[in-house]
Protein backbone atom coordinates (compact mmCIF):
# COMPACT_ATOMS: atom_id res chain seq x y z
CA UNK A 1 0.00 0.00 0.00
CA UNK A 2 2.65 2.25 1.19
CA UNK A 3 4.54 1.71 -2.13
CA UNK A 4 1.47 2.15 -4.25
CA UNK A 5 1.13 5.32 -2.64
CA UNK A 6 4.70 7.05 -3.49
CA UNK A 7 4.12 5.43 -6.94
CA UNK A 8 1.08 7.43 -7.53
CA UNK A 9 2.82 10.39 -5.79
CA UNK A 10 5.38 10.05 -8.33
CA UNK A 11 3.27 9.67 -11.66
CA UNK A 12 1.47 13.34 -10.35
CA UNK A 13 5.14 14.70 -9.53
CA UNK A 14 6.26 13.85 -12.44
CA UNK A 15 2.98 14.67 -14.53
CA UNK A 16 2.87 18.15 -13.24
CA UNK A 17 6.54 19.22 -13.23
CA UNK A 18 8.98 17.90 -15.52
CA UNK A 19 12.25 17.67 -13.36
CA UNK A 20 15.54 18.39 -15.00
CA UNK A 21 18.80 16.73 -13.99
CA UNK A 22 20.35 19.74 -12.23
CA UNK A 23 17.03 19.50 -9.82
CA UNK A 24 16.51 16.25 -10.27
CA UNK A 25 20.04 16.21 -8.38
CA UNK A 26 19.16 18.51 -6.00
CA UNK A 27 16.06 16.52 -5.00
CA UNK A 28 18.61 13.56 -3.97
CA UNK A 29 21.07 16.07 -2.38
CA UNK A 30 17.79 16.55 -0.11
CA UNK A 31 16.50 12.54 0.38
CA UNK A 32 20.50 11.47 1.27
CA UNK A 33 20.42 14.55 3.86
CA UNK A 34 17.28 13.76 5.09
CA UNK A 35 17.77 9.46 5.26
CA UNK A 36 21.36 10.53 7.09
CA UNK A 37 19.72 13.18 9.89
CA UNK A 38 16.76 10.49 10.37
CA UNK A 39 18.42 7.11 10.54
CA UNK A 40 20.61 8.91 13.53
CA UNK A 41 17.49 10.31 15.37
CA UNK A 42 15.79 7.04 14.68
CA UNK A 43 18.14 5.13 16.82
CA UNK A 44 16.84 7.46 19.99
CA UNK A 45 14.46 4.97 21.48
CA UNK A 46 10.78 6.31 21.43
CA UNK A 47 11.46 7.80 18.11
CA UNK A 48 8.42 5.81 16.34
CA UNK A 49 8.13 9.03 13.78
CA UNK A 50 11.19 9.51 12.91
CA UNK A 51 11.84 5.77 12.21
CA UNK A 52 8.60 5.93 10.10
CA UNK A 53 9.90 8.92 7.71
CA UNK A 54 13.53 6.74 7.76
CA UNK A 55 11.66 3.85 6.17
CA UNK A 56 9.61 5.88 3.91
CA UNK A 57 12.91 7.41 2.93
CA UNK A 58 14.41 3.87 1.94
CA UNK A 59 11.50 2.89 0.01
CA UNK A 60 11.19 5.51 -2.41
CA UNK A 61 13.02 6.18 -5.06
CA UNK A 62 15.39 8.82 -6.26
CA UNK A 63 14.41 11.63 -6.77
CA UNK A 64 11.23 11.87 -4.41
CA UNK A 65 10.86 14.95 -2.55
CA UNK A 66 11.57 13.98 1.39
CA UNK A 67 9.78 16.97 2.53
CA UNK A 68 6.55 15.86 1.52
CA UNK A 69 6.96 12.43 3.41
CA UNK A 70 8.24 14.37 6.81
CA UNK A 71 4.47 16.31 6.17
CA UNK A 72 3.06 13.38 5.46
CA UNK A 73 4.24 11.79 8.97
CA UNK A 74 4.21 14.81 11.05
CA UNK A 75 6.03 15.62 13.84
CA UNK A 76 9.43 16.96 12.47
CA UNK A 77 8.61 20.27 10.58
CA UNK A 78 11.78 21.72 11.93
CA UNK A 79 13.73 19.40 9.62
CA UNK A 80 11.29 19.70 7.30
CA UNK A 81 12.35 23.39 6.91
CA UNK A 82 15.65 22.55 7.10
CA UNK A 83 15.49 20.73 4.05
CA UNK A 84 13.29 22.87 2.19
CA UNK A 85 16.37 25.76 2.86
CA UNK A 86 18.52 22.86 1.48
CA UNK A 87 16.87 22.60 -1.58
CA UNK A 88 16.28 26.14 -2.62
CA UNK A 89 18.69 25.52 -5.26
CA UNK A 90 17.00 24.00 -7.87
CA UNK A 91 14.00 27.01 -7.71
CA UNK A 92 16.67 29.12 -9.26
CA UNK A 93 17.01 30.00 -12.82
CA UNK A 94 20.21 30.12 -12.85
CA UNK A 95 20.88 26.81 -11.38
CA UNK A 96 18.56 25.46 -13.77
CA UNK A 97 20.73 26.77 -17.08
CA UNK A 98 23.75 25.52 -15.71
CA UNK A 99 25.67 22.95 -17.22
CA UNK A 100 26.06 19.51 -15.40
CA UNK A 101 29.63 20.29 -14.07
CA UNK A 102 28.68 23.79 -13.06
CA UNK A 103 25.78 22.51 -11.05
CA UNK A 104 27.47 19.83 -9.66
CA UNK A 105 29.96 22.35 -8.55
CA UNK A 106 26.95 24.37 -6.80
CA UNK A 107 25.57 21.41 -5.62
CA UNK A 108 28.96 20.76 -3.47
CA UNK A 109 28.49 24.69 -2.68
CA UNK A 110 25.14 24.08 -1.20
CA UNK A 111 26.14 21.27 1.27
CA UNK A 112 29.35 22.73 2.43
CA UNK A 113 27.14 25.67 3.44
CA UNK A 114 24.63 23.99 4.95
CA UNK A 115 26.85 21.65 7.03
CA UNK A 116 29.00 24.85 8.20
CA UNK A 117 25.85 26.48 9.15
CA UNK A 118 24.08 23.69 10.84
CA UNK A 119 27.32 21.30 12.07
CA UNK A 120 27.12 22.40 15.81
CA UNK A 121 23.66 20.90 15.94
CA UNK A 122 23.70 17.40 16.80
CA UNK A 123 20.75 16.16 14.28
CA UNK A 124 23.04 17.30 12.02
CA UNK A 125 27.08 17.66 12.59
CA UNK A 126 26.49 13.89 13.56
CA UNK A 127 25.28 12.65 11.10
CA UNK A 128 27.15 14.29 7.91
CA UNK A 129 30.24 12.77 8.78
CA UNK A 130 33.03 13.15 6.21
CA UNK A 131 32.57 9.26 5.18
CA UNK A 132 28.68 10.30 4.75
CA UNK A 133 29.29 13.57 2.87
CA UNK A 134 31.45 11.77 0.11
CA UNK A 135 28.64 8.87 -0.53
CA UNK A 136 26.65 12.04 -0.82
CA UNK A 137 28.59 13.62 -3.48
CA UNK A 138 29.16 10.22 -5.44
CA UNK A 139 25.57 10.33 -6.12
CA UNK A 140 25.74 13.49 -6.92
CA UNK A 141 28.43 12.72 -9.35
CA UNK A 142 26.42 10.00 -10.84
CA UNK A 143 24.15 12.15 -12.12
CA UNK A 144 25.96 15.59 -12.77
CA UNK A 145 29.69 13.88 -14.04
CA UNK A 146 31.90 16.92 -12.70
CA UNK A 147 34.77 18.71 -14.78
CA UNK A 148 37.95 17.10 -14.78
CA UNK A 149 39.51 20.28 -12.50
CA UNK A 150 36.67 19.61 -9.80
CA UNK A 151 36.85 16.04 -10.07
CA UNK A 152 38.41 13.98 -7.15
CA UNK A 153 39.08 10.13 -7.05
CA UNK A 154 37.35 8.56 -4.54
CA UNK A 155 39.06 5.33 -3.63
CA UNK A 156 37.94 3.26 0.12
CA UNK A 157 40.47 1.41 1.46
CA UNK A 158 37.45 -0.68 2.98
CA UNK A 159 34.91 -0.33 -0.13
CA UNK A 160 31.05 -1.14 0.50
CA UNK A 161 29.27 -3.60 -0.94
CA UNK A 162 27.22 -2.29 -4.32
CA UNK A 163 23.97 -3.29 -2.39
CA UNK A 164 25.08 -1.50 0.86
CA UNK A 165 24.04 2.34 1.01
CA UNK A 166 26.31 5.16 0.78
CA UNK A 167 25.45 6.28 4.47
CA UNK A 168 26.12 3.21 6.23
CA UNK A 169 30.18 3.74 5.60
CA UNK A 170 31.95 3.76 8.82
CA UNK A 171 33.34 6.51 10.03
CA UNK A 172 36.66 4.49 11.18
CA UNK A 173 36.90 3.53 7.50
CA UNK A 174 40.23 5.76 5.49
CA UNK A 175 38.40 7.27 3.05
CA UNK A 176 39.40 10.61 0.67
CA UNK A 177 37.09 13.28 1.31
CA UNK A 178 36.21 16.61 -0.70
CA UNK A 179 39.06 18.84 -0.88
CA UNK A 180 36.70 21.65 -0.04
CA UNK A 181 35.58 20.16 2.74
CA UNK A 182 38.99 18.91 4.18
CA UNK A 183 39.97 22.99 3.45
CA UNK A 184 37.20 24.02 5.42
CA UNK A 185 37.60 21.44 8.48
CA UNK A 186 41.19 22.28 8.78
CA UNK A 187 40.62 26.74 8.62
CA UNK A 188 38.06 25.92 11.43
CA UNK A 189 40.13 23.97 13.18
CA UNK A 190 43.29 26.01 12.95
CA UNK A 191 40.38 29.28 13.72
CA UNK A 192 39.38 27.62 16.94
CA UNK A 193 43.05 26.87 17.75
CA UNK A 194 43.77 30.45 17.50
CA UNK A 195 40.16 31.69 19.67
CA UNK A 196 41.50 29.51 22.03
CA UNK A 197 45.13 30.65 21.82
CA UNK A 198 43.92 34.06 22.08
CA UNK A 199 41.77 33.14 25.45
CA UNK A 200 44.45 31.69 27.07
CA UNK A 201 46.82 34.46 26.10
CA UNK A 202 44.00 36.69 27.53
CA UNK A 203 43.63 35.00 30.87
CA UNK A 204 47.86 34.84 30.86
CA UNK A 205 48.38 38.39 30.51
CA UNK A 206 45.37 39.22 32.73
CA UNK A 207 46.66 36.97 35.66
CA UNK A 208 50.84 38.89 35.22
CA UNK A 209 48.98 42.30 34.79
CA UNK A 210 47.09 41.40 38.38
CA UNK A 211 50.31 39.62 39.74
CA UNK A 212 52.72 42.76 38.82
CA UNK A 213 49.59 45.30 39.91
CA UNK A 214 49.92 43.12 42.94
CA UNK A 215 53.38 43.57 43.79
CA UNK A 216 53.59 47.37 42.61
CA UNK A 217 50.79 47.88 45.58
CA UNK A 218 52.43 45.74 48.02
CA UNK A 219 56.05 47.57 47.17
CA UNK A 220 54.56 51.08 47.58
CA UNK A 221 52.78 50.30 51.23
CA UNK A 222 55.94 48.53 52.12
CA UNK A 223 57.98 51.71 51.75
CA UNK A 224 55.60 54.03 52.56
CA UNK A 225 55.58 51.71 56.13
CA UNK A 226 59.29 51.44 56.33
CA UNK A 227 59.99 54.92 56.11
CA UNK A 228 57.22 55.72 58.53
CA UNK A 229 59.02 53.33 61.09
CA UNK A 230 62.50 54.80 60.03
CA UNK A 231 61.19 58.07 61.02
CA UNK A 232 59.84 56.92 64.11
CA UNK A 233 62.75 55.03 65.26
CA UNK A 234 64.71 58.23 64.40
CA UNK A 235 62.35 60.59 66.94
CA UNK A 236 62.58 57.99 69.36
CA UNK A 237 66.24 57.84 69.27
CA UNK A 238 66.41 61.88 69.19
CA UNK A 239 63.97 61.65 72.40
CA UNK A 240 65.69 59.54 74.60
CA UNK A 241 69.14 61.00 73.64
CA UNK A 242 67.27 64.46 75.10
CA UNK A 243 65.94 62.56 78.06
CA UNK A 244 69.62 61.59 79.00
CA UNK A 245 71.15 64.97 78.59
CA UNK A 246 68.34 66.08 80.91
CA UNK A 247 68.98 63.85 83.54
CA UNK A 248 72.60 64.24 83.53
CA UNK A 249 73.88 66.28 86.72
CA UNK A 250 74.40 70.03 85.83
CA UNK A 251 75.85 72.18 87.92
CA UNK A 252 73.36 75.02 89.92
CA UNK A 253 70.82 72.35 89.24
CA UNK A 254 71.64 69.18 91.84
CA UNK A 255 68.96 68.65 94.35
CA UNK A 256 71.93 67.79 97.13
CA UNK A 257 73.31 71.06 96.43
CA UNK A 258 69.86 72.97 96.91
CA UNK A 259 69.10 71.04 100.12
CA UNK A 260 72.53 71.90 101.34
CA UNK A 261 72.08 75.78 100.89
CA UNK A 262 68.94 75.33 102.82
CA UNK A 263 69.87 73.58 105.52
CA UNK A 264 72.84 76.39 105.66
CA UNK A 265 69.68 78.89 106.02
CA UNK A 266 67.98 76.98 108.28
CA UNK A 267 71.16 76.39 110.71
CA UNK A 268 71.94 80.74 110.46
CA UNK A 269 68.50 81.45 111.49
CA UNK A 270 68.75 79.27 114.78
CA UNK A 271 72.06 80.86 115.35
CA UNK A 272 70.10 84.28 115.31
CA UNK A 273 66.94 83.18 117.20
CA UNK A 274 69.78 81.20 119.83
CA UNK A 275 71.54 84.89 120.20
CA UNK A 276 68.61 87.18 120.69
CA UNK A 277 67.02 85.43 122.76
CA UNK A 278 62.81 85.53 123.61
CA UNK A 279 59.91 83.89 122.09
CA UNK A 280 59.83 86.10 119.21
CA UNK A 281 63.05 87.16 117.42
CA UNK A 282 61.79 89.95 115.35
CA UNK A 283 60.81 91.78 118.54
CA UNK A 284 64.32 91.64 119.11
CA UNK A 285 65.26 92.51 115.99
CA UNK A 286 63.09 96.11 115.87
CA UNK A 287 64.10 97.05 119.62
CA UNK A 288 68.09 97.10 118.43
CA UNK A 289 67.09 98.85 115.29
CA UNK A 290 65.02 101.41 118.02
CA UNK A 291 68.18 101.63 120.50
CA UNK A 292 70.55 102.40 116.96
CA UNK A 293 68.54 105.07 116.38
CA UNK A 294 67.95 106.68 119.39
CA UNK A 295 72.13 106.77 120.08
CA UNK A 296 72.47 108.12 116.64
CA UNK A 297 69.66 111.27 117.77
CA UNK A 298 71.29 111.95 121.23
CA UNK A 299 75.09 112.40 119.30
CA UNK A 300 76.20 115.90 118.98
CA UNK A 301 76.03 117.81 115.78
CA UNK A 302 79.59 119.11 114.37
CA UNK A 303 79.18 122.42 112.90
CA UNK A 304 81.49 123.66 110.26
CA UNK A 305 84.81 125.02 111.11
CA UNK A 306 84.00 124.86 114.91
CA UNK A 307 86.78 122.63 116.87
CA UNK A 308 85.27 119.52 118.24
CA UNK A 309 84.48 120.36 122.87
CA UNK A 310 83.84 117.24 124.10
CA UNK A 311 81.24 117.76 127.00
CA UNK A 312 82.45 117.14 129.85
CA UNK A 313 80.27 115.01 132.57
CA UNK A 314 81.01 114.59 136.15
CA UNK A 315 81.33 111.12 136.59
CA UNK A 316 80.22 110.52 140.42
CA UNK A 317 82.54 107.63 141.95
CA UNK A 318 80.57 105.30 143.17
CA UNK A 319 81.73 102.04 145.54
CA UNK A 320 82.07 99.08 143.82
CA UNK A 321 79.07 96.41 144.21
CA UNK A 322 79.39 93.52 146.12
CA UNK A 323 79.65 90.61 143.75
CA UNK A 324 77.11 88.01 145.40
CA UNK A 325 76.69 84.71 143.21
CA UNK A 326 73.83 83.58 142.30
CA UNK A 327 71.97 81.16 140.83
CA UNK A 328 70.34 82.11 137.19
CA UNK A 329 66.54 80.66 136.44
CA UNK A 330 66.98 78.26 133.79
CA UNK A 331 65.42 79.33 129.88
CA UNK A 332 62.33 78.79 129.17
CA UNK A 333 62.47 76.09 126.27
CA UNK A 334 62.30 77.51 123.00
CA UNK A 335 59.03 76.53 121.10
CA UNK A 336 59.02 75.00 117.61
CA UNK A 337 59.23 76.98 114.83
CA UNK A 338 55.64 76.86 113.24
CA UNK A 339 56.64 74.97 109.48
CA UNK A 340 56.35 77.07 106.46
CA UNK A 341 53.70 75.84 103.93
CA UNK A 342 55.69 75.89 100.50
CA UNK A 343 54.65 75.23 97.39
CA UNK A 344 56.69 73.05 94.98
CA UNK A 345 57.33 73.47 91.50
CA UNK A 346 58.59 70.93 88.97
CA UNK A 347 58.45 70.21 84.94
CA UNK A 348 57.34 66.98 83.12
CA UNK A 349 57.66 65.76 79.47
CA UNK A 350 54.30 64.50 78.23
CA UNK A 351 52.95 61.74 79.74
CA UNK A 352 51.95 58.43 77.85
CA UNK A 353 48.64 57.65 76.08
CA UNK A 354 47.09 56.60 79.41
CA UNK A 355 48.17 60.22 81.08
CA UNK A 356 50.58 58.64 83.12
CA UNK A 357 53.91 61.19 83.76
CA UNK A 358 57.34 59.34 84.44
CA UNK A 359 58.47 60.09 87.30
CA UNK A 360 62.28 59.31 86.40
CA UNK A 361 61.28 62.68 83.93
CA UNK A 362 60.61 64.76 86.73
CA UNK A 363 62.74 67.98 86.36
CA UNK A 364 63.14 71.31 88.64
CA UNK A 365 63.90 73.42 85.95
CA UNK A 366 62.45 73.87 82.25
CA UNK A 367 64.03 71.52 79.85
CA UNK A 368 63.77 71.46 76.11
CA UNK A 369 61.68 68.45 76.84
CA UNK A 370 59.69 69.88 79.13
CA UNK A 371 55.74 70.45 78.01
CA UNK A 372 53.66 70.23 81.55
CA UNK A 373 54.35 72.93 84.82
CA UNK A 374 53.19 71.32 87.86
CA UNK A 375 52.61 73.00 91.24
CA UNK A 376 51.89 71.15 94.13
CA UNK A 377 50.88 72.77 97.68
CA UNK A 378 52.62 71.53 100.96
CA UNK A 379 49.01 71.07 102.87
CA UNK A 380 48.14 68.84 100.40
CA UNK A 381 50.82 67.05 98.42
CA UNK A 382 49.08 64.11 96.80
CA UNK A 383 47.28 66.80 94.52
CA UNK A 384 48.80 69.05 91.84
CA UNK A 385 48.06 71.57 89.49
CA UNK A 386 49.31 71.43 85.91
CA UNK A 387 49.40 73.41 82.86
CA UNK A 388 51.18 73.58 79.02
CA UNK A 389 54.34 75.34 79.27
CA UNK A 390 57.14 74.10 76.79
CA UNK A 391 59.81 75.98 75.18
CA UNK A 392 58.70 78.18 72.32
CA UNK A 393 61.24 76.68 70.03
CA UNK A 394 59.55 73.29 70.40
CA UNK A 395 55.98 74.01 70.89
CA UNK A 396 55.80 73.54 66.66
CA UNK A 397 56.96 69.90 67.50
CA UNK A 398 54.25 69.42 70.07
CA UNK A 399 51.62 70.34 68.11
CA UNK A 400 53.21 68.28 65.36
CA UNK A 401 52.34 65.15 67.41
CA UNK A 402 50.11 66.42 69.35
CA UNK A 403 47.94 63.45 69.63
CA UNK A 404 51.31 61.45 71.87
CA UNK A 405 52.20 64.95 73.63
CA UNK A 406 48.87 67.19 73.86
CA UNK A 407 46.06 65.41 73.59
CA UNK A 408 46.64 62.50 76.22
CA UNK A 409 46.52 65.84 79.00
CA UNK A 410 44.66 68.40 77.46
CA UNK A 411 41.61 69.15 75.58
CA UNK A 412 41.06 71.92 73.33
CA UNK A 413 38.47 74.52 72.59
CA UNK A 414 39.31 74.41 68.57
CA UNK A 415 40.23 71.94 66.26
CA UNK A 416 43.82 72.42 65.15
CA UNK A 417 45.02 73.55 61.82
CA UNK A 418 48.51 74.12 60.08
CA UNK A 419 48.18 77.95 60.54
CA UNK A 420 47.94 77.66 64.05
CA UNK A 421 51.45 78.25 66.03
CA UNK A 422 50.71 78.80 69.89
CA UNK A 423 48.97 77.38 72.32
CA UNK A 424 47.31 79.48 74.91
CA UNK A 425 45.95 77.77 78.49
CA UNK A 426 42.20 78.37 79.56
CA UNK A 427 41.83 76.18 82.42
CA UNK A 428 44.91 74.42 84.37
CA UNK A 429 43.97 70.36 84.60
CA UNK A 430 44.41 68.32 88.14
CA UNK A 431 47.03 65.41 88.71
CA UNK A 432 46.97 62.74 91.49
CA UNK A 433 50.15 61.14 93.22
CA UNK A 434 48.88 57.73 93.32
CA UNK A 435 51.71 55.09 94.23
CA UNK A 436 54.71 57.28 93.22
CA UNK A 437 53.19 57.83 90.31
CA UNK A 438 51.66 61.51 88.78
CA UNK A 439 48.59 60.80 86.88
CA UNK A 440 46.37 63.23 85.22
CA UNK A 441 42.73 63.35 86.55
CA UNK A 442 41.03 66.04 85.06
CA UNK A 443 42.58 67.38 81.86
CA UNK A 444 43.70 71.31 81.02
CA UNK A 445 41.78 72.94 78.39
CA UNK A 446 43.80 74.88 75.82
CA UNK A 447 43.32 76.50 72.84
CA UNK A 448 45.12 76.67 69.46
CA UNK A 449 46.43 80.35 67.92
Amino acid sequence: MRKLFFFILGLVTTSTFAQTANQAAVDTLTKEVAKAVFGKISQDPGQTKAQEIYDQLIDCGDGCDPQTVIRSVGGWDAVGVKMQELSELKNTAKFNAMSPAEANDAIRKQLIQFYSRYKSDNNYGKPLSPAVQLGIIQKIDALLPPSDESAEPTPTANPAPANEPADQVAEGDSVNVDPTLYRMSQLERQLKEKEESNLWMMIVTALGGLLLGGGAVYLLLYRSAQAEINALQDENNRLRNALENAQRARPGNDVNTVRSADRQKIAQYDAIVAELGGENPLTAIRQLKQQTVRKAENRPIMRTGEPLVEPTVSVPVEPEPMQVQTSLPPLPPLDPLPSLNRSEVFYFPPPDPSGQFDLSQKSSVLSPESAYRFSVNADNPTMATFRFEADPGRVARFMTYRNYMIEPACDSENSYSASHTRITMRRDGEATLENGVWRVKTKALIRYE
